[in-house]
C-alpha cells in the first residue's frame, strides 16, 4: 500500500466518523449528557470501524479531494447527515418533553425544575418524567439498536461527500416540525382537558360561593386531578409512545431515500 492510498483512506475513515459522531451527538439516549465522552468517542470510532470494514466501496469515495478546503467541505456535509439522523430520532423526545410542559403549566409545577440528562438543561417535572419514560421505553423496544443500523444504512442511501440539500428535505423538516407540535398536543390532550373543566368549575363555585378561597382550594385540586389523569392515562400513553416510535424509525426510513436522492 502505497502513501496516496493510506491517505485516501484515513480521509474516508474520517468522513465516516464524522457523520457517526455527529448523529451520536444529539440522538436519543447516546447525546444524553450523562453518557461520558469517552464512551461516546469510542462507540463512534468502534462503528465508524464497522462501516469502513464492511463496505471496502465506501474507500474509493474520496478519490477528489485534493485539497485540505475540499476536505473540509466534505467534513460539513458528513456532519449535516450524521445531524439529520440525530435530529429526526430526537423528534418524539422533545413532542413528549413538550407535552409534559404543557401540562405543568396547567398543574403549577412550572415553577419547579428539575434537570433533565438528554439535554442538560433545568426542565419541568412532568416534561422529566415523561421524557424518562419514553427513554426506558426506547431501550425496551432496542430503539438503540434501530439508531445504529439507521445510521450504517445511510452509506447505501448517501455515499461520502453526495449530500446535497434539496427543496424535498427542507419539506421534510417542515413537516416534521408541524408533527412535533401535534404529538405534544395530543399526549397533554387528557390532563389539560380534564384540568380546563376544573377550571371552568372553580370559576362557578366562585361565582355562586364568593366566601371560598378557591385559589387555596383549587390549587391542591388541580394537582391532584392532574396527577390523576396522568396514572389513568399511562397505559394509554405507553401503547401510543409504542406507535410513535415505529413513525419515528420510518420517518428515518423516509429521510435516507430524501438523502439518496429519492423523490
Amino acid at each position: 500500500m502505497n502513501y496516496d492510498q493510506l491517505l485516501m483512506q484515513a480521509e474516508t475513515l474520517l468522513l465516516i466518523l464524522t457523520r457517526v459522531s455527529s448523529m451520536f451527538m444529539v440522538a436519543p439516549v447516546f447525546g444524553m449528557k450523562g453518557v461520558p465522552a469517552p464512551f461516546k468517542i469510542g462507540l463512534s470510532f468502534f462503528v465508524s470501524l464497522i462501516a469502513f470494514t464492511a463496505a471496502p466501496d465506501l474507500q474509493n469515495q474520496t478519490a477528489g479531494l485534493s485539497s485540505p478546503l475540499l476536505l473540509l467541505l466534505a467534513v460539513v456535509k458528513e456532519a449535516l447527515v450524521g445531524l439529520m439522523i440525530g435530529y429526526t430520532c430526537l423528534l418524539l423526545f422533545s413532542a413528549v418533553q413538550m407535552a409534559g410542559q404543557i401540562i405543568d403549566m396547567q398543574i403549577g409545577f412550572s415553577i419547579a425544575n428539575v434537570f433533565d440528562p438528554q439535554t442538560g438543561a433545568a426542565v419541568p417535572i412532568l416534561g422529566s418524567f415523561k421524557n424518562l419514560l419514553a427513554i426506558l421505553l426506547f431501550l425496551g423496544l432496542n430503539g438503540h439498536y434501530a439508531l445504529i443500523t439507521a445510521v450504517l444504512q445511510s452509506f447505501q442511501f448517501v455515499q461520502i461527500n453526495h449530500f446535497v440539500m434539496t427543496d424535498g428535505l427542507i419539506e421534510f423538516f417542515f413537516k416534521a416540525m408541524s408533527v412535533l407540535f401535534l404529538l405534544a398536543v395530543k399526549i397533554a390532550m387528557p390532563a389539560v382537558a380534564t384540568l380546563f373543566l376544573a377550571d371552568v368549575g372553580f370559576a362557578v363555585l366562585a361565582r355562586t360561593v364568593p366566601q371560598m378561597n378557591v385559589f387555596v382550594v383549587g390549587m391542591p385540586a388541580k394537582i391532584f386531578l392532574g396527577l390523576f389523569m396522568l396514572i389513568l392515562a399511562m397505559p394509554v400513553f405507553v401503547y401510543f409512545l409504542q406507535d410513535m416510535f415505529q413513525l419515528i424509525f420510518r420517518q428515518v426510513d423516509m429521510l435516507l431515500q430524501l438523502l439518496g436522492g429519492s423523490p
